[in-house]
């Protein structure tokens, strides 16, 4: 079952239908003689820890880049930087190291995304980041820079779309301005039922009732949370394809408003159940942007701060453990401040640690989460009013880098790998730089773009794809009564005719890739079901399939009752084209 937040989706693939003047194929095979080189960009800062200063003027012979330990020739090397009149300038270029010419080099854009998060922001927050952004850029866009603004509330709206118009930019503020900021409805809200289950005799009452109240407070924050991280994700993929350094700014509290905080105990402490309940976001998030190669920054403008009972004063420890879920990959950069912030989410109790107040640790915890993930892509946190100063900051972090660049000797093996920078020359020199990546395969990547156009509500079909819809068969899930699942069978049906084929032998060739995910009446999503499939065709029978016959892929999806909506792409990898379907499933 790949479920996501409340919402749950199995797909199962069979075998593609032969169709009609189409060979049989084996599903999934590659053709022969298709590579694919994996080319690792990494943009590096490179700052004098004394003055604040960028340090300019270094070689490719000046910098070591590691990949899982281990050392990588660099491949590219340029020096970018903005300088006083904004013009774009180019230096330390090295046609000798350097793969790329420094023509193509200059013309690398800034792509600079910011997402507004009006889902979880307070009115406050959403006025002074409106006002910070226009204040910004009312005198106009930096040379090289492409503005993009997308509104997430409860859905994703896009107001400017890679655009350095000014004019545009103040005009798609005025427009956000009269979209309604829902951050105040989203307080955090639990049942006092508790779940029917004995309690056991080692632990009283007291605990037993705590501990379900606790479960329920985390479910319910993390269904809120995930969503914005899912409109995150969505919008980077949507952007990724895009040439030059590429970052996303959120602004967003990072979690809804609550007047209730979990009353741990030292118990729950020693028995390992206290856990951050928002760490998934940030920690899928730094994991995202990385894999889609964007600086991540974070901006807190709400001034939101969580309230909290006295009777939750209880002893913790103010550290959390030194790894993510997925290894060390996603450490901080150089900066002890970050370090010290980790992302598995687990509390550890020491009773002879320095204690504080819980609601004061929850606080702190938030931030350290929020600080962690930027700061894992080379990018930062930043809590500030004056979010035109914060802006200020984020400009300059992205107006001068170095971009380093090496051959992975993998590709798409869907692990995690880390990645580490030096100078061995500047000692003194703090080096910024995203920690590590995932390389995903071309299927995930695919489906990634997909769910973005999806969420972004695009209902194209250049492939004039078909989805038919069979018999329907429902069952009751095992130890779960009443929570009945719908098993459907679907054939999605893609015309020859729309394809872009190339011959190869003896044979004509395509392929696509087929993704699904489900969405709730409450906004939930499953996790993606994506595969890669390739077409073929007989040469001889060629002209016959373009005329009369179709691609058939049969499919089947199980998802629980209720209303839910389950959305079909077919994307194309010669063209690019991309067919989207959803399709509705009542009550």
């Amino acid at each position: 079952m790949i479920s996501f937040a409340r919402c749950a989706l199995l797909v199962t693939f069979s075998l593609p239908a032969v169709a009609l003047f189409a060979s049989a194929q084996d599903e999934g095979a590659p053709f022969r003689g298709e590579t694919t080189v994996n080319v690792v960009e990494v943009p590096v800062r490179v700052v004098d820890q004394k003055t604040g200063e960028p340090v300019v003027g270094l070689g490719a012979a000046d910098f070591e880049i590691l990949e899982d330990g281990a050392v990588q020739p660099i491949s590219n090397f340029a020096e970018l930087w903005r300088s006083e009149d904004d013009a774009v300038e180019v230096g330390g270029f090295d046609p000798e190291v350097s793969a790329a010419g420094a023509d193509d080099i200059r013309t690398r854009t800034v792509e600079l995304v910011y997402l507004l998060d009006l889902y979880l922001m307070n009115k406050e927050g959403k006025g002074r980041a409106i006002d910070g952004l226009r204040s910004a850029y009312e005198r106009g866009v930096p040379e090289g820079q492409n503005i993009s603004l997308v509104v997430f509330d409860g859905a994703l709206e896009t107001f400017a779309d890679r655009t350095d118009d000014r004019h545009e930019i103040l005009g798609a503020l005025e427009e956000i301005e009269d979209v309604k900021a829902r951050g105040n409805q989203q307080t955090i809200a639990f049942s006092q039922e508790l779940v029917d289950e004995d309690v056991s005799g080692e632990r009283d009452h007291a605990w037993y009732e705590r501990r379900q109240r606790n479960r329920e407070f985390v479910r319910e924050l993390e269904e809120k949370v995930l969503r914005v991280g899912d409109a995150a994700v969505a919008t980077m993929a949507r952007y990724a394809a895009a040439d030059g350094r590429r970052a996303l700014v959120v602004f967003t509290p990072g979690q809804p408003r609550t007047d209730w905080a979990p009353d741990y105990s030292t118990v729950d402490f020693v028995n390992a159940e206290a856990k951050y309940p928002t760490h998934d976001l940030w920690h899928e998030l730094a994991l995202e942007a990385a894999d889609l190669g964007f600086t991540l920054f974070v901006v807190d403008s709400s001034g939101v701060r969580v309230s909290f009972g006295s009777d939750v004063e209880v002893g913790i420890t103010d550290t959390l453990s030194d790894s993510f879920d997925r290894g060390s990959v996603f450490r901080g950069n150089d900066d002890p401040s970050v370090e010290s912030a980790t992302g598995d989410g687990a509390f550890a109790f020491d009773p002879g640690g320095e204690t504080q107040n819980l609601g004061s640790w929850l606080e702190q915890t938030r931030r350290s989460m929020m600080i962690l993930a930027s700061t894992a892509t080379g990018g930062e946190a930043l809590f500030a009013g004056d979010v035109n100063t914060a802006l200020g900051d984020i400009n300059r972090a992205l107006g001068h880098h170095y971009l380093l660049a090496y051959a992975a000797d993998h590709a798409g093996d869907g692990k995690a790998h880390s990645i580490k920078v030096r100078v061995p020359g500047h000692p003194n020199s703090r080096v910024v730089y995203r920690t590590g990546y995932v390389d995903q395969s071309a299927a995930v990547r695919s489906g990634q773009r997909l769910r973005s156009a999806m969420l972004f509500g695009a209902d194209a079909n250049p492939l004039g794809i078909r989805v038919e819809i069979g018999d329907a068969e429902s069952r009751f899930r095992l130890g779960a009564a009443g929570s009945k699942r719908i098993q459907v069978p679907l054939q999605v049906k893609i015309p020859y005719g729309r394809l872009e084929m190339i011959e190869r032998g003896d044979l004509y060739w395509s392929k696509v890739w087929i993704t699904l995910f489900a969405e709730d009446a409450q906004g939930n999503q499953s996790g993606l079901s994506s595969h890669e499939q390739p077409i073929t065709v007989e040469a001889d029978r060629y002209q016959q399939a373009v005329a009369k016959g179709y691609f058939s892929y049969r499919t089947t999806v199980e998802i629980e009752g209720g209303g839910q909506q389950v959305f079909i792409g077919v994307q194309e990898e010669l063209s690019g084209r991309t067919s989207i379907m959803p399709i509705d499933f009542g009550n």
